[in-house]
């Protein structure tokens, strides 16, 4: 671990990054991580993945009746419940957030131009 002022703050680079590759092409039951570099598409996508399983503690729900409340398969609700990001699509889970009442927000922060579009057809 590197330590800072006495603390321990985070396994080395090295560590970290090779777990991350580990847990994120497993298909196992393994918890998903969002890499630092992550598109922001990845994000909202994870985001939405943790607000479900939030939902899912919150209402004590196992994995089988939250599937069963969203019309899912088991393995497709562990891929959410995991955050499986690369198996899911960001339209999927917003629908499933949906179906749950869930209170969200998708922003995407970009870069775009500022300049001024003419209506006009050319």
């Amino acid at each position: 671990m590197v330590k800072n002022n006495n603390h321990s703050v985070f396994p080395p680079q090295e560590e970290f990054e090779r777990v991350v590759k580990r847990a994120s092409s497993s298909d196992k039951k393994t918890n998903f991580f969002l890499p630092p570099n992550a598109t922001e598409l990845d994000k909202a996508k994870y985001h939405l993945c943790k607000s479900i399983l939030r939902y899912k503690h919150q209402h004590k729900l196992n994995t089988k009746n939250i599937a069963q409340q969203l019309g899912l398969s088991v393995t497709k609700m562990e891929y959410i419940l995991f955050s499986h990001i690369n198996k899911l699509h960001l339209d999927e889970l917003i629908n499933y957030a949906n179906g749950l009442h869930l209170p969200f927000e998708v922003k995407i922060n970009g870069f775009y131009d500022h300049q001024k579009t003419s209506p006009e057809a050319h």
